[in-house]
C-alpha cells in the first residue's frame, strides 16, 4: 500500500469512527449521509479484506460482502461459507435488488444506493466498486432509524403548526394592542432608557401634530411654553420628574403643552419605569385635562349656585315658619281668651255646641305648630345652625328626669318600662338634642302601639346603647329604604297623624354626637330602634 493509499484508509477510519460513535448524525439534514458517501469514496481506493476499516464496516452494517466479476463471495462477516450466493432466502434481500446488482455494471470511483422493504423492516444497500474489479456490498437494517425520522418528522409538523398557531395568536395580540394603543383617548409614548423616542399612538398625531423628533426632549421642547405655570424651566423641570421617576418607579404629575393649533393646554402625565431583560424603558401617557378642568369649573359653580339655593331655601324655610308660627299662636291665644270669657259668663264651649270644633281647633292647631317646629328645626341642621354643646351628665339620673317630664307633658296611655344596665354612669351627650330623640322614639312607639313600650339603656366605658322598643303595627319591609327621608310616612299609617321629619331629625341628632340609629321591625308585631354612641 504507498502513502496516498495509507493516508485515505486513515481519513476513511476516522469517519467511519465518527459515524461508529455517533449514529444520530446522518438525521443532522443528511450530513451523515454525505460523510458515509464520503468515506465510500474514499475506501475505493483503500479497501482491503485485511485493512481495519473493514472493522469499522462491520460494525456499521448488518452484512458485509466481497463479490468477484463473477458474482462470487469472496468476503463476508457472518461466517457462512463463501461459496454462498447472494439471495432472499438466506440474506434480508429482494429478488428485484439482486437482479438489478448484478445488471448494475459499477464504474470505478462509483457506488450504488438502494433502499427497500424486507418484510416489516427496511433496509439499505450499498455496492461499490474496489480494487480488481470486485464489488463491496453492505447491507444495514434501517427500521429503527425510519422510525426516528418519521418521529422527527411528525414532531417538525407538530412544531410547525404549534408555531403556526402561536404566530397567529400573537398577530392577534398585536393586532389588539395597536387597536387599543391607537384608539385610546390619551397619548402614548414608549421611550427606551435614553429617554428616546420608540413608539408613539395615533392620539400623539392629532393633538400634536406630526412626530419628527428623536429625542423626547426635543419634542418636549418644542410643545411645552418656556416656564410651566407653576414655575421652573419645563426642561429642567422634566428631568427632575425623570429623576424621580427612577427613583419611585412611578409618577403623576401636571404639565402645560402647545396644541398642533399653538393653543396652551393643561394635561395630566403619568411617567412609569418598566425593567425589560437587560434594560429599562418609559412608558408615558398624556391626558388632556381640558374637558376635565371644564368639568372642575361647572361643578364650581353648581355648587357654589346649590349652596346659594340652600342658604335661601333655609333663610325662607325659617321665615315661613315664624311667620306661620305668629298667626298659629295668636289663633291658640284667642281660643283661650273666649274660653274665658264664657267661663265668666258662666258658659263654655259646650253650652254652645261648639266643643268639638274647639277641639279640633286646638288639635289641628298643635299639629301644625308640631310641623312648624320639625321643619324649622331641619331647616337649623341643613344649614348647620343647629347647636351642639354636650356636657358630662350622669345617663341614669338624665332619662329618669326625662321620663318623668315626658309623661307630665304627653299623658301617654301604655305603660312605658324602663330597663337599665348601667357600667359607667358619666356620659357626654347634648341632653336637649337626645331629649328630642327620645322624644321622638317614644311618641311613635306609643303612636303606633297599644301596649306597653320598653325603653332599655346601657352604659358602659366604651359605648352607651339605647333601645325603644313597641309592639305595635311595625314597619313593610318595602318601607325600610325610605324609613330616614324627610317626609316619608311608611305605608300602614295613613290612619295616624305625623309629619314624616320626626326620625330624619332624630338621625341627624345621633349623628352629630357620632352615633347610628338603627331599626329592626316586623310588620305586625312591632318595633325596636337601637342608638349606639361610642364614648371614646
Amino acid at each position: 500500500m504507498n502513502t496516498k493509499t495509507e493516508i485515505l484508509s486513515i481519513v476513511s477510519l476516522i469517519l467511519l469512527t465518527v459515524l461508529l460513535l455517533f449514529p444520530s448524525t446522518r438525521l443532522l439534514a443528511g450530513l451523515g449521509l454525505m460523510i458515509e458517501a464520503l468515506i465510500l469514496l474514499l475506501m475505493l481506493f483503500s479497501v482491503k479484506k485485511s485493512n481495519p476499516s473493514y472493522f469499522v464496516l462491520q460494525k456499521l452494517h448488518d452484512h458485509v460482502f466481497v463479490f468477484d466479476q463473477n458474482w462470487k463471495l469472496m468476503f463476508t462477516n457472518d461466517g457462512r461459507a463463501l461459496k454462498t450466493t447472494l439471495n432472499s432466502t438466506l440474506y434480508p434481500i429482494t429478488n428485484e435488488i439482486v437482479h438489478n446488482l448484478k445488471k448494475d455494471k459499477l464504474q470505478p470511483s462509483s457506488y450504488n444506493y438502494y433502499e427497500y422493504q424486507f418484510g416489516s423492516e427496511a433496509y439499505e444497500l450499498k455496492s461499490i466498486a474496489i480494487e480488481n474489479d470486485n464489488v463491496l456490498v453492505l447491507i444495514k437494517n434501517t427500521t429503527e432509524l425510519k422510525r426516528k425520522e418519521q418521529r422527527l418528522s411528525n414532531m417538525n409538523l407538530e412544531l410547525e403548526e404549534l408555531l403556526y398557531v402561536k404566530k397567529n395568536e400573537l398577530n392577534l395580540k398585536k393586532e389588539k394592542f395597536r387597536t387599543i394603543f391607537d384608539k385610546s383617548s390619551d397619548a402614548y409614548f414608549l421611550l427606551d432608557s435614553q429617554f428616546n423616542i420608540s413608539i408613539y399612538n395615533q392620539k400623539v398625531f392629532s393633538l400634536f401634530g406630526e412626530v419628527t423628533e428623536i429625542s423626547f426632549y426635543n419634542w418636549l421642547n418644542k410643545h411645552s411654553p418656556k416656564e410651566q405655570s407653576k414655575g421652573g424651566k419645563s426642561i429642567d423641570l422634566f428631568k427632575s420628574m425623570q429623576k424621580s421617576c427612577d427613583a419611585q418607579g412611578e409618577l403623576r404629575f401636571e404639565w402645560q403643552f402647545f396644541t398642533s393649533d399653538g393653543e396652551t393646554f393643561s394635561t395630566e402625565i403619568s411617567l412609569t419605569l418598566l425593567p425589560l431583560s437587560q434594560q429599562v424603558v418609559y412608558f408615558m401617557i398624556i391626558r388632556n385635562m381640558m374637558d376635565q378642568k371644564k368639568i372642575e369649573s361647572e361643578l364650581r359653580k353648581n355648587l357654589e349656585r346649590e349652596k346659594e339655593l340652600n342658604e335661601m331655601r333655609s333663610k325662607f324655610i325659617s321665615m315661613a315658619s315664624h311667620e306661620f308660627k305668629t298667626p298659629l299662636a295668636t289663633i291658640m291665644t284667642n281660643m283661650d281668651i273666649l274660653e274665658l270669657a264664657l267661663k265668666k259668663k258662666a258658659m263654655n264651649f259646650s253650652d254652645l255646641k261648639i266643643d268639638k270644633y274647639i277641639a279640633r281647633m286646638r288639635s289641628e292647631s298643635k299639629r301644625l305648630n308640631l310641623l312648624l317646629d320639625e321643619v324649622l328645626q331641619l331647616g337649623k341642621i341643613e344649614a348647620g345652625k343647629t347647636p351642639f354643646s354636650p356636657k358630662n351628665v350622669s345617663i341614669s339620673q338624665f332619662v329618669e328626669d326625662y321620663l318623668i317630664e315626658f309623661k307630665s307633658r304627653t299623658s301617654p296611655p301604655q305603660e312605658i318600662i324602663l330597663q337599665k344596665e348601667i357600667i359607667a354612669d358619666a356620659v357626654w351627650i347634648d341632653g336637649i338634642l337626645m331629649g328630642h330623640v327620645l322624644d321622638n322614639l317614644l311618641t311613635n312607639a306609643i303612636k303606633y302601639s297599644d301596649k306597653e313600650v320598653y325603653l332599655r339603656l346601657f352604659a358602659s366605658s366604651d359605648a352607651l346603647r339605647i333601645e325603644v322598643e313597641d309592639q305595635g303595627i311595625g314597619i313593610p319591609l318595602s318601607d325600610f329604604s325610605n324609613l330616614f327621608e324627610s317626609f316619608f310616612r311608611a305605608s300602614n299609617t295613613e290612619h295616624v297623624q305625623g309629619t314624616g321629619l320626626g326620625l330624619v331629625i332624630a338621625k341627624e341628632f345621633v349623628e352629630m354626637h357620632g352615633g347610628v340609629i338603627v331599626c329592626e321591625s316586623e310588620e305586625g308585631k312591632g318595633s325596636v330602634f337601637r342608638i349606639a354612641i361610642p364614648l371614646n
